[in-house]
């Protein structure tokens, strides 16, 4: 079996057994990620209930000509938020002989004794329906030896998962070392205070961020000095930033960014700069076809046509503004 070699695809989880929504439908969506020694499944949805009895994750994947299905875990709910990770190393991969680009579904599945309901599904292929056929599959397959793991293979992966847990660990404390401020002491109210300064967006910092990792670019042919803008076809390396920087926008959760992004190839990211309050926004642009199709937001986004666009039937882009002063989005 080959060495997974580098992947990067996103899949939209949408419903498919309704009945598991709370307030709403729920969605969400599946990032996989392909490297040297492996690769990552990482899910977030939302909206999702809790059930009595927990939702597993399972992969559905061509296996030299048959089904491959493989419970890759548990997902976790949490106040309606549900998110999963794994690393599954080339051991593993080899074992169960799946390649991730032969995935052809994602599911969140509630299993019980006599049926398998599934509230979302993802398709990994295009011009691939889901097959009903398949939860029968799902109901008499159980966990036989296609979907078990070797207990050798599986210690290994739990060590390199403990590993990479205390790399993303100390990636993050740098990060933050680098906001170069005074450590915290307990007690004395400038510190408290100086803590509070800390908490704050560095607007300076974020845009830096912005200028190294993605080109700079004049979307609306109306240079301003107050906006600066930014061509964003990394969403991931855009969330990393903002986490760096103290933003939390739950990006990946919404699945019209998503389609965006992967319809017309690019966000926008930048920076307004107010000369009537002197405060400063990031400002998030979704492309669009048009004010009808993909509002992200619901009643905070703005509508913005732009004109000769270079990505097909795109008319314009959703934006919407979030304050670095409180990190709130602005109505």
């Amino acid at each position: 079996m080959e060495r997974p070699g580098f992947l990067r695809k996103y899949v939209i989880l949408e419903q498919l057994d309704p009945g598991f929504g709370l307030q709403r439908t729920p969605d969400g969506f599946a990032r996989l990620e392909g490297f040297r020694d492996g690769f990552a499944l990482s899910i977030q949805v939302r909206f999702l209930k809790e059930g009595t009895l927990p939702y597993t994750v399972i992969l559905i994947y061509d296996r030299n000509g048959d089904i491959g299905v493989f419970r890759i875990g548990t997902l976790e709910i949490i106040s309606r938020i549900g998110s999963f990770r794994r690393f599954l190393d080339y051991a593993a991969l080899k074992d169960l002989d799946l390649k991730p680009e032969k995935i052809k579904f994602i599911l969140i599945a509630s299993e019980h004794k006599d049926r398998v309901l599934i509230p979302l599904v993802g398709c990994c292929r295009k011009n691939e329906n889901w097959d009903d056929s398949l939860r029968r599959r799902l109901l008499h397959s159980g966990k036989t030896a296609e979907t078990r793991e070797r207990p050798e293979a599986v210690e290994e992966r739990k060590e390199r998962e403990e590993n990479r847990e205390k790399e993303e660990l100390k990636e993050i404390k740098e990060n933050r070392k680098a906001d170069n401020m005074p450590a915290e002491k307990k007690g004395h109210p400038e510190e408290r205070a100086s803590k509070t300064q800390k908490n704050r967006v560095d607007d300076k910092k974020l845009e830096d961020m912005l200028k190294e990792a993605f080109e700079s670019m004049d979307p609306f042919s109306n240079p301003r000095h107050d906006y600066s803008w930014y061509r964003v076809n990394d969403i991931a390396k855009l969330s990393n930033i903002l986490f760096t920087c103290n933003l939390t926008i739950p990006l990946f959760a919404n699945p019209r960014i998503l389609v965006g992004l992967f319809k017309y190839r690019h966000l926008l990211a930048g920076l307004y700069r107010s000369d009537i309050n002197n405060l400063t926004y990031f400002v998030l642009g979704v492309p669009s076809k048009d004010e009808t199709d993909g509002n992200p937001f619901e009643n905070i986004s703005r509508w913005v046509p732009v004109k000769n666009s270079d990505f097909g039937d795109m008319t314009g882009y959703w934006l919407v503004y979030i304050s670095l002063k409180d990190g709130e989005f602005v109505t």
